[in-house]
Protein backbone atom coordinates (compact mmCIF):
# COMPACT_ATOMS: atom_id res chain seq x y z
CA UNK A 1 0.00 0.00 0.00
CA UNK A 2 1.44 3.43 -1.03
CA UNK A 3 2.16 6.13 1.88
CA UNK A 4 -0.70 8.50 0.28
CA UNK A 5 -3.17 5.70 0.36
CA UNK A 6 -2.30 4.83 3.96
CA UNK A 7 -3.10 8.42 5.22
CA UNK A 8 -6.04 8.16 3.71
CA UNK A 9 -7.20 5.13 5.60
CA UNK A 10 -5.87 6.59 9.06
CA UNK A 11 -8.12 9.93 7.89
CA UNK A 12 -11.20 7.80 7.21
CA UNK A 13 -11.01 5.57 10.36
CA UNK A 14 -12.17 8.31 13.31
CA UNK A 15 -14.50 9.62 10.67
CA UNK A 16 -15.78 6.04 10.38
CA UNK A 17 -15.97 5.59 14.04
CA UNK A 18 -17.77 9.42 15.05
CA UNK A 19 -20.29 8.24 12.52
CA UNK A 20 -21.41 4.96 14.46
CA UNK A 21 -21.18 6.87 17.61
CA UNK A 22 -23.40 8.98 16.12
CA UNK A 23 -26.41 6.49 14.90
CA UNK A 24 -25.92 4.48 18.13
CA UNK A 25 -26.94 7.63 19.95
CA UNK A 26 -29.74 8.05 17.38
CA UNK A 27 -31.33 5.33 16.86
CA UNK A 28 -33.48 3.58 20.27
CA UNK A 29 -31.67 0.68 22.09
CA UNK A 30 -33.24 -2.76 21.53
CA UNK A 31 -33.69 -2.49 25.43
CA UNK A 32 -36.36 0.88 25.24
CA UNK A 33 -38.81 0.74 22.53
CA UNK A 34 -40.19 3.17 20.88
CA UNK A 35 -43.92 5.14 22.13
CA UNK A 36 -45.46 3.57 19.52
CA UNK A 37 -44.03 0.53 19.81
CA UNK A 38 -44.59 0.01 23.23
CA UNK A 39 -48.40 1.22 23.05
CA UNK A 40 -48.68 -1.15 19.97
CA UNK A 41 -47.12 -4.12 22.40
CA UNK A 42 -49.53 -3.36 25.49
CA UNK A 43 -52.56 -3.24 23.47
CA UNK A 44 -51.48 -6.84 22.05
CA UNK A 45 -51.63 -8.14 25.41
CA UNK A 46 -55.23 -9.24 26.51
CA UNK A 47 -53.52 -9.48 29.78
CA UNK A 48 -50.55 -9.04 32.28
CA UNK A 49 -49.77 -11.11 35.80
CA UNK A 50 -47.76 -8.23 38.14
CA UNK A 51 -45.92 -9.71 40.75
CA UNK A 52 -45.32 -8.23 44.14
CA UNK A 53 -43.83 -9.04 47.61
CA UNK A 54 -46.26 -10.34 50.23
CA UNK A 55 -44.40 -8.74 53.17
CA UNK A 56 -43.61 -5.56 50.53
CA UNK A 57 -46.28 -4.82 48.71
CA UNK A 58 -44.46 -1.69 47.16
CA UNK A 59 -42.81 -3.99 45.32
CA UNK A 60 -44.40 -4.56 42.22
CA UNK A 61 -42.87 -6.22 38.55
CA UNK A 62 -44.28 -7.80 35.92
CA UNK A 63 -42.41 -11.24 35.82
CA UNK A 64 -41.81 -13.22 38.87
CA UNK A 65 -38.43 -13.03 40.68
CA UNK A 66 -36.78 -12.43 44.06
CA UNK A 67 -38.36 -9.40 46.42
CA UNK A 68 -35.17 -6.81 46.26
CA UNK A 69 -35.59 -6.06 50.38
CA UNK A 70 -36.19 -9.15 52.24
CA UNK A 71 -35.44 -11.77 49.00
CA UNK A 72 -38.67 -13.68 49.44
CA UNK A 73 -40.34 -14.89 46.48
CA UNK A 74 -42.76 -12.72 44.17
CA UNK A 75 -46.01 -13.65 44.02
CA UNK A 76 -48.75 -12.96 41.34
CA UNK A 77 -50.69 -10.13 42.38
CA UNK A 78 -54.09 -10.51 39.51
CA UNK A 79 -54.31 -10.09 36.35
CA UNK A 80 -55.58 -7.09 34.88
CA UNK A 81 -56.91 -6.31 31.44
CA UNK A 82 -55.55 -4.08 28.65
CA UNK A 83 -57.82 -1.32 29.41
CA UNK A 84 -56.53 -0.73 33.11
CA UNK A 85 -53.04 -2.51 33.51
CA UNK A 86 -50.36 -2.41 35.78
CA UNK A 87 -50.59 -0.27 39.10
CA UNK A 88 -53.65 1.59 38.24
CA UNK A 89 -55.53 -1.68 37.68
CA UNK A 90 -54.03 -3.03 40.90
CA UNK A 91 -55.42 -0.18 42.44
CA UNK A 92 -58.65 0.10 41.48
CA UNK A 93 -59.32 -3.53 42.37
CA UNK A 94 -61.20 -4.03 45.58
CA UNK A 95 -60.06 -7.48 46.33
CA UNK A 96 -57.38 -7.37 48.65
CA UNK A 97 -54.95 -10.55 48.01
CA UNK A 98 -52.81 -11.04 50.97
CA UNK A 99 -50.33 -14.66 51.65
CA UNK A 100 -52.03 -17.04 54.12
CA UNK A 101 -48.72 -17.20 55.99
CA UNK A 102 -49.57 -13.54 56.14
CA UNK A 103 -53.18 -13.76 57.50
CA UNK A 104 -52.26 -16.38 60.09
CA UNK A 105 -49.75 -14.00 61.26
CA UNK A 106 -52.52 -11.23 61.62
CA UNK A 107 -54.87 -13.33 63.08
CA UNK A 108 -57.75 -12.96 61.11
CA UNK A 109 -61.20 -14.82 62.36
CA UNK A 110 -64.31 -14.39 60.69
CA UNK A 111 -67.97 -15.02 60.81
CA UNK A 112 -70.93 -15.73 58.93
CA UNK A 113 -73.65 -13.00 57.89
CA UNK A 114 -77.41 -14.91 59.10
CA UNK A 115 -80.80 -13.97 59.78
CA UNK A 116 -81.13 -13.47 63.46
CA UNK A 117 -83.71 -12.13 66.01
CA UNK A 118 -82.26 -9.07 67.58
CA UNK A 119 -82.81 -7.91 70.95
CA UNK A 120 -81.77 -4.78 73.02
CA UNK A 121 -82.26 -3.67 76.59
CA UNK A 122 -81.89 -0.20 78.20
CA UNK A 123 -79.57 -0.17 81.15
CA UNK A 124 -79.58 2.73 83.61
CA UNK A 125 -79.70 3.61 87.25
CA UNK A 126 -83.46 4.70 88.79
CA UNK A 127 -84.01 6.00 91.90
CA UNK A 128 -87.34 5.32 93.77
CA UNK A 129 -89.56 7.40 95.12
CA UNK A 130 -93.40 7.82 96.20
CA UNK A 131 -95.98 7.56 93.52
CA UNK A 132 -97.56 10.98 93.20
CA UNK A 133 -101.50 9.60 93.02
CA UNK A 134 -100.83 8.16 95.90
CA UNK A 135 -99.79 11.53 97.75
CA UNK A 136 -101.50 13.32 100.12
CA UNK A 137 -101.10 16.44 102.16
CA UNK A 138 -103.04 17.77 104.69
CA UNK A 139 -103.41 21.33 105.01
CA UNK A 140 -105.94 24.54 106.06
CA UNK A 141 -108.03 27.33 104.73
CA UNK A 142 -107.56 29.51 107.66
CA UNK A 143 -105.07 30.34 110.55
CA UNK A 144 -105.08 28.86 114.26
CA UNK A 145 -103.18 27.17 116.78
CA UNK A 146 -102.68 22.91 117.06
CA UNK A 147 -104.14 22.37 120.85
CA UNK A 148 -103.78 18.98 120.56
CA UNK A 149 -101.52 16.92 118.04
CA UNK A 150 -102.68 13.20 118.15
CA UNK A 151 -99.93 12.02 115.12
CA UNK A 152 -96.48 13.43 116.77
CA UNK A 153 -94.22 11.49 114.62
CA UNK A 154 -93.16 11.03 111.37
CA UNK A 155 -93.30 7.15 109.36
CA UNK A 156 -95.77 5.93 111.22
CA UNK A 157 -98.76 4.48 109.65
CA UNK A 158 -102.12 6.18 109.38
CA UNK A 159 -105.43 5.31 108.16
CA UNK A 160 -108.17 6.88 106.76
CA UNK A 161 -110.30 9.00 109.21
CA UNK A 162 -108.03 8.71 112.02
CA UNK A 163 -107.91 12.06 114.23
CA UNK A 164 -104.28 13.90 113.51
CA UNK A 165 -104.82 17.40 115.64
CA UNK A 166 -107.39 19.95 117.31
CA UNK A 167 -106.81 23.30 115.80
CA UNK A 168 -108.43 26.35 117.65
CA UNK A 169 -108.86 29.05 114.80
CA UNK A 170 -110.71 32.41 115.88
CA UNK A 171 -112.08 32.95 112.00
CA UNK A 172 -113.24 29.61 112.33
CA UNK A 173 -115.30 30.03 115.93
CA UNK A 174 -116.44 33.30 114.14
CA UNK A 175 -117.97 31.72 110.85
CA UNK A 176 -119.67 29.04 113.52
CA UNK A 177 -121.24 31.90 115.43
CA UNK A 178 -122.70 33.85 112.54
CA UNK A 179 -124.07 30.68 110.69
CA UNK A 180 -125.78 30.31 114.20
CA UNK A 181 -127.07 33.99 114.50
CA UNK A 182 -128.71 33.28 110.91
CA UNK A 183 -130.39 30.57 111.69
CA UNK A 184 -131.84 31.74 115.35
CA UNK A 185 -132.53 34.77 113.28
CA UNK A 186 -135.09 32.83 110.98
CA UNK A 187 -135.46 29.61 112.64
CA UNK A 188 -134.40 28.09 109.17
CA UNK A 189 -131.47 26.91 107.90
CA UNK A 190 -132.72 27.40 104.24
CA UNK A 191 -132.72 30.95 104.38
CA UNK A 192 -130.30 33.46 101.98
CA UNK A 193 -128.39 34.56 105.22
CA UNK A 194 -127.97 30.81 106.48
CA UNK A 195 -127.32 29.45 103.03
CA UNK A 196 -124.32 31.98 102.94
CA UNK A 197 -123.18 31.10 106.01
CA UNK A 198 -123.61 27.20 105.52
CA UNK A 199 -121.46 27.81 102.15
CA UNK A 200 -118.61 30.20 103.91
CA UNK A 201 -118.41 26.39 106.24
CA UNK A 202 -118.50 24.32 104.03
CA UNK A 203 -115.70 26.08 102.06
CA UNK A 204 -113.30 25.54 104.82
CA UNK A 205 -113.65 21.46 104.51
CA UNK A 206 -116.64 21.30 107.41
CA UNK A 207 -118.59 18.32 106.56
CA UNK A 208 -122.42 18.43 106.22
CA UNK A 209 -122.75 16.29 109.58
CA UNK A 210 -120.07 18.96 111.31
CA UNK A 211 -122.29 21.78 110.42
CA UNK A 212 -125.75 20.15 111.84
CA UNK A 213 -124.04 19.04 114.90
CA UNK A 214 -122.90 22.50 115.38
CA UNK A 215 -126.61 23.52 114.76
CA UNK A 216 -127.82 20.83 117.21
CA UNK A 217 -125.33 21.77 119.95
CA UNK A 218 -126.75 25.37 119.49
CA UNK A 219 -123.12 26.78 120.14
CA UNK A 220 -119.69 27.45 118.32
CA UNK A 221 -116.96 24.52 119.00
CA UNK A 222 -114.10 26.44 120.51
CA UNK A 223 -111.56 23.62 118.21
CA UNK A 224 -111.50 21.03 115.09
CA UNK A 225 -110.78 18.07 114.73
CA UNK A 226 -108.33 17.06 111.33
CA UNK A 227 -108.93 13.73 109.92
CA UNK A 228 -106.47 11.74 107.68
CA UNK A 229 -107.62 11.88 104.33
CA UNK A 230 -105.93 8.82 102.93
CA UNK A 231 -104.76 5.61 104.85
CA UNK A 232 -100.66 5.44 104.56
CA UNK A 233 -97.51 6.66 105.95
CA UNK A 234 -96.63 9.86 107.72
CA UNK A 235 -93.71 11.17 105.34
CA UNK A 236 -93.50 14.75 106.31
CA UNK A 237 -94.80 16.46 109.70
CA UNK A 238 -94.02 20.14 109.97
CA UNK A 239 -95.97 20.67 113.21
CA UNK A 240 -95.81 20.27 116.77
CA UNK A 241 -98.31 20.89 119.54
CA UNK A 242 -98.57 24.69 120.61
CA UNK A 243 -97.48 25.65 116.82
CA UNK A 244 -99.75 28.38 115.16
CA UNK A 245 -100.50 26.71 111.80
CA UNK A 246 -100.88 29.16 108.73
CA UNK A 247 -103.60 28.59 105.44
CA UNK A 248 -101.95 26.96 103.14
CA UNK A 249 -99.42 25.61 105.26
CA UNK A 250 -98.57 21.93 104.35
CA UNK A 251 -98.90 20.68 107.37
CA UNK A 252 -98.68 16.61 106.94
CA UNK A 253 -97.46 14.50 104.05
CA UNK A 254 -98.96 10.88 103.79
CA UNK A 255 -98.14 8.50 101.20
CA UNK A 256 -99.21 4.85 100.60
CA UNK A 257 -96.50 2.83 99.59
CA UNK A 258 -97.72 -0.49 98.41
CA UNK A 259 -97.08 0.76 94.96
CA UNK A 260 -93.90 3.05 93.79
CA UNK A 261 -92.60 4.75 90.97
CA UNK A 262 -89.11 4.90 89.41
CA UNK A 263 -87.59 7.13 88.30
CA UNK A 264 -84.88 6.73 85.62
CA UNK A 265 -82.78 8.95 82.76
CA UNK A 266 -82.03 7.83 79.17
CA UNK A 267 -79.65 9.39 76.62
CA UNK A 268 -80.81 11.41 73.86
CA UNK A 269 -79.84 8.42 71.23
CA UNK A 270 -81.77 6.20 73.69
CA UNK A 271 -85.14 7.97 73.82
CA UNK A 272 -86.64 6.02 70.56
CA UNK A 273 -85.84 2.88 72.00
CA UNK A 274 -88.36 3.53 74.92
CA UNK A 275 -92.06 3.24 74.65
CA UNK A 276 -94.97 3.05 77.25
CA UNK A 277 -95.88 -0.03 78.24
CA UNK A 278 -92.27 -1.88 78.29
CA UNK A 279 -91.29 -4.17 80.40
CA UNK A 280 -88.56 -3.32 83.11
CA UNK A 281 -86.76 -5.30 85.56
CA UNK A 282 -84.93 -3.16 88.92
CA UNK A 283 -82.34 -5.00 91.21
CA UNK A 284 -80.86 -3.36 94.83
CA UNK A 285 -77.18 -3.42 95.56
CA UNK A 286 -78.19 -5.54 98.52
CA UNK A 287 -80.39 -7.65 96.96
CA UNK A 288 -78.36 -9.23 93.61
CA UNK A 289 -80.25 -12.01 92.23
CA UNK A 290 -83.97 -10.23 93.14
CA UNK A 291 -85.70 -8.69 90.66
CA UNK A 292 -88.37 -7.01 90.89
CA UNK A 293 -91.14 -6.59 87.73
CA UNK A 294 -92.52 -3.75 86.30
CA UNK A 295 -93.31 -1.52 83.27
CA UNK A 296 -92.87 2.17 81.74
CA UNK A 297 -95.68 4.16 82.87
CA UNK A 298 -94.74 7.22 81.06
CA UNK A 299 -91.88 9.32 79.57
CA UNK A 300 -91.75 13.11 80.26
CA UNK A 301 -91.48 15.54 77.42
CA UNK A 302 -88.88 17.20 78.17
CA UNK A 303 -85.07 16.94 78.32
CA UNK A 304 -82.50 17.87 80.93
CA UNK A 305 -80.46 21.02 80.10
CA UNK A 306 -77.79 20.22 82.74
CA UNK A 307 -77.08 16.43 82.00
CA UNK A 308 -78.83 15.97 78.30
CA UNK A 309 -80.92 13.21 79.72
CA UNK A 310 -84.51 12.00 79.47
CA UNK A 311 -86.43 11.36 82.82
CA UNK A 312 -88.76 8.00 82.70
CA UNK A 313 -91.05 6.67 84.97
CA UNK A 314 -91.59 3.22 85.69
CA UNK A 315 -93.68 1.46 88.44
CA UNK A 316 -93.96 -1.45 90.89
CA UNK A 317 -95.73 -3.07 92.88
CA UNK A 318 -94.02 -3.00 96.85
CA UNK A 319 -96.44 -5.65 98.51
CA UNK A 320 -93.37 -5.96 101.59
CA UNK A 321 -92.61 -2.20 101.03
CA UNK A 322 -88.99 -3.31 100.83
CA UNK A 323 -88.41 -0.12 98.30
CA UNK A 324 -87.97 2.50 100.09
CA UNK A 325 -88.41 6.03 98.56
CA UNK A 326 -84.12 7.54 98.12
CA UNK A 327 -83.54 3.80 97.32
CA UNK A 328 -81.08 3.77 93.93
CA UNK A 329 -81.75 1.21 92.17
CA UNK A 330 -80.25 -0.55 88.54
CA UNK A 331 -82.86 -0.92 86.21
CA UNK A 332 -82.91 -2.65 82.76
CA UNK A 333 -85.56 -1.49 80.08
CA UNK A 334 -86.24 -4.46 77.30
CA UNK A 335 -87.13 -2.48 73.84
CA UNK A 336 -89.39 -4.14 71.37
CA UNK A 337 -86.84 -6.75 68.85
CA UNK A 338 -86.43 -7.11 66.02
CA UNK A 339 -87.45 -10.34 63.79
CA UNK A 340 -85.17 -12.06 61.41
CA UNK A 341 -83.14 -9.18 59.83
CA UNK A 342 -79.54 -9.70 58.88
CA UNK A 343 -76.81 -9.49 61.61
CA UNK A 344 -73.26 -9.34 61.95
CA UNK A 345 -70.90 -9.25 64.99
CA UNK A 346 -70.21 -5.31 66.14
CA UNK A 347 -66.48 -5.59 65.96
CA UNK A 348 -66.82 -6.83 62.17
CA UNK A 349 -67.45 -3.27 61.19
CA UNK A 350 -64.48 -0.42 60.93
CA UNK A 351 -66.15 2.95 61.05
CA UNK A 352 -64.41 5.06 58.84
CA UNK A 353 -65.55 8.74 59.06
CA UNK A 354 -68.62 9.01 57.17
CA UNK A 355 -69.00 5.36 56.10
CA UNK A 356 -69.09 2.13 57.76
CA UNK A 357 -67.27 -0.89 56.15
CA UNK A 358 -66.50 -4.32 56.66
CA UNK A 359 -64.03 -7.03 55.29
CA UNK A 360 -65.59 -9.75 52.98
CA UNK A 361 -63.83 -13.26 52.70
CA UNK A 362 -63.45 -14.12 48.30
CA UNK A 363 -61.41 -16.95 49.02
CA UNK A 364 -58.33 -17.94 50.24
CA UNK A 365 -56.67 -14.42 51.06
CA UNK A 366 -58.45 -12.64 49.60
CA UNK A 367 -60.95 -10.01 51.08
CA UNK A 368 -62.81 -7.07 49.64
CA UNK A 369 -63.80 -4.08 51.43
CA UNK A 370 -67.16 -2.99 51.04
CA UNK A 371 -69.67 -0.26 52.14
CA UNK A 372 -73.00 -1.18 54.53
CA UNK A 373 -75.85 0.28 56.09
CA UNK A 374 -76.34 -0.59 59.88
CA UNK A 375 -79.29 -0.35 61.93
CA UNK A 376 -80.30 -1.76 65.48
CA UNK A 377 -77.21 -2.67 67.64
CA UNK A 378 -78.60 -5.74 70.17
CA UNK A 379 -77.49 -6.61 72.82
CA UNK A 380 -75.32 -10.02 72.36
CA UNK A 381 -72.56 -7.95 70.57
CA UNK A 382 -74.53 -8.21 67.19
CA UNK A 383 -75.53 -5.48 64.47
CA UNK A 384 -78.48 -5.20 61.85
CA UNK A 385 -77.35 -4.82 58.68
CA UNK A 386 -79.56 -2.93 56.16
CA UNK A 387 -77.68 -2.99 52.84
CA UNK A 388 -74.45 -4.18 51.70
CA UNK A 389 -74.54 -7.87 52.71
CA UNK A 390 -76.18 -11.27 51.66
CA UNK A 391 -77.20 -13.69 53.86
CA UNK A 392 -74.25 -16.79 53.96
CA UNK A 393 -71.41 -14.34 53.21
CA UNK A 394 -68.64 -14.21 55.99
CA UNK A 395 -66.96 -11.62 57.01
CA UNK A 396 -64.15 -10.62 59.14
CA UNK A 397 -64.32 -10.03 62.72
CA UNK A 398 -60.69 -9.86 64.23
CA UNK A 399 -57.51 -8.40 62.14
CA UNK A 400 -59.62 -6.13 59.20
CA UNK A 401 -57.89 -3.37 60.89
CA UNK A 402 -54.54 -4.39 59.74
CA UNK A 403 -56.27 -5.27 56.64
CA UNK A 404 -57.91 -2.18 55.68
CA UNK A 405 -54.62 -0.68 56.87
CA UNK A 406 -52.77 -2.79 54.20
CA UNK A 407 -55.43 -1.91 51.62
CA UNK A 408 -54.89 1.58 52.09
CA UNK A 409 -50.80 1.15 51.87
CA UNK A 410 -51.22 -0.42 48.72
CA UNK A 411 -53.45 1.49 47.42
CA UNK A 412 -50.82 4.33 48.06
CA UNK A 413 -48.39 2.71 47.00
CA UNK A 414 -49.81 1.87 43.37
CA UNK A 415 -50.68 5.29 43.03
CA UNK A 416 -46.96 6.40 43.99
CA UNK A 417 -45.75 3.99 41.34
CA UNK A 418 -48.08 5.19 38.58
CA UNK A 419 -47.32 9.03 39.43
CA UNK A 420 -43.68 8.01 38.95
CA UNK A 421 -43.89 5.66 35.74
CA UNK A 422 -46.06 8.47 34.49
CA UNK A 423 -43.59 11.27 35.20
CA UNK A 424 -40.68 9.30 33.98
CA UNK A 425 -42.17 7.69 30.89
CA UNK A 426 -45.37 9.78 29.92
CA UNK A 427 -47.61 6.57 30.73
CA UNK A 428 -49.54 6.18 33.65
CA UNK A 429 -50.49 2.22 33.20
CA UNK A 430 -47.36 0.47 32.76
CA UNK A 431 -46.20 -1.09 35.46
CA UNK A 432 -42.72 -1.48 37.02
CA UNK A 433 -40.43 -3.20 35.10
CA UNK A 434 -38.86 -6.24 36.15
CA UNK A 435 -35.49 -4.93 35.50
CA UNK A 436 -36.09 -2.66 38.35
CA UNK A 437 -36.59 -4.70 40.99
CA UNK A 438 -34.05 -7.71 40.09
CA UNK A 439 -31.24 -5.20 39.34
CA UNK A 440 -27.98 -6.66 41.15
CA UNK A 441 -26.22 -4.56 43.42
CA UNK A 442 -23.12 -2.84 42.33
CA UNK A 443 -20.14 -4.57 41.93
CA UNK A 444 -18.27 -4.29 44.97
CA UNK A 445 -15.39 -2.68 43.57
CA UNK A 446 -16.95 0.59 44.49
CA UNK A 447 -15.63 1.92 47.62
CA UNK A 448 -18.20 4.29 47.60
CA UNK A 449 -21.88 3.26 45.65
CA UNK A 450 -24.80 4.87 45.92
CA UNK A 451 -28.10 2.82 47.91
CA UNK A 452 -31.47 4.22 48.88
CA UNK A 453 -32.42 5.15 52.91
CA UNK A 454 -35.17 3.27 52.77
CA UNK A 455 -34.54 0.01 50.73
CA UNK A 456 -30.64 -0.50 51.57
CA UNK A 457 -30.38 -3.46 49.01
CA UNK A 458 -30.77 -1.06 46.36
CA UNK A 459 -27.21 -0.21 45.34
CA UNK A 460 -26.43 1.68 42.24
CA UNK A 461 -22.70 2.91 41.03
CA UNK A 462 -24.32 6.06 40.14
CA UNK A 463 -26.22 8.66 41.66
CA UNK A 464 -29.96 8.57 40.95
CA UNK A 465 -33.68 7.78 42.10
CA UNK A 466 -34.66 4.28 44.11
CA UNK A 467 -36.19 2.09 41.29
CA UNK A 468 -38.82 1.01 44.27
CA UNK A 469 -40.04 4.24 45.52
CA UNK A 470 -38.75 6.92 44.12
CA UNK A 471 -36.38 8.74 46.72
CA UNK A 472 -32.76 9.97 45.52
CA UNK A 473 -30.36 7.55 46.29
CA UNK A 474 -27.40 8.73 48.75
CA UNK A 475 -23.77 8.42 48.66
CA UNK A 476 -23.16 5.17 50.62
CA UNK A 477 -20.17 5.57 53.40
CA UNK A 478 -17.23 3.23 52.52
CA UNK A 479 -16.99 0.32 55.32
CA UNK A 480 -13.43 0.65 56.90
CA UNK A 481 -11.36 -2.01 56.70
CA UNK A 482 -10.40 -3.91 59.89
CA UNK A 483 -6.49 -4.21 60.48
CA UNK A 484 -5.34 -7.72 61.66
CA UNK A 485 -4.41 -7.46 65.35
CA UNK A 486 -0.24 -8.24 66.09
CA UNK A 487 0.69 -11.10 67.32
Amino acid sequence: MSTLAKRRFLLALPLAAIALLLAWQLVPSSREALPGQEHAHAQGKDKKTLYTCGMHPNVVQEGPGKCPICGMDLTPMKSSTGGGGGAKGAASSKTLTIDPVVVQNMGVRVAKVKRRDLTREVRTIGEVVVAEDKLSVVNLKFSGWIERLYVDKTGVRVRAGQALFSIYSPELVSAQEEYLLAVRATKSTDTPLARAAHTKLKLWDLSDRMIAAIVKRGKARRTLTIRAPRSGYVLHKSIVQGTRAMAGQDLFRIGKLSAIWVHVQVYEFQAPWIEVGQPATMELSFQLGKLYQGKVSYIYPTLSERTRTLTVRLEFVNPKLRLKPGMFTTVRIKTRAKKDVLAIPTEAIIHSGERQLVFVTRGIGKYEARQVATGMIADDHLTEVKSGLTDGETVVVSGQFLLDSESQLREAVQKLIATRLQAKRGNGNAPLPASAAKKPPASSKHEADYTCPMHPRISEAKPGDCPICGMKLVKRKPQSKSKPKKP
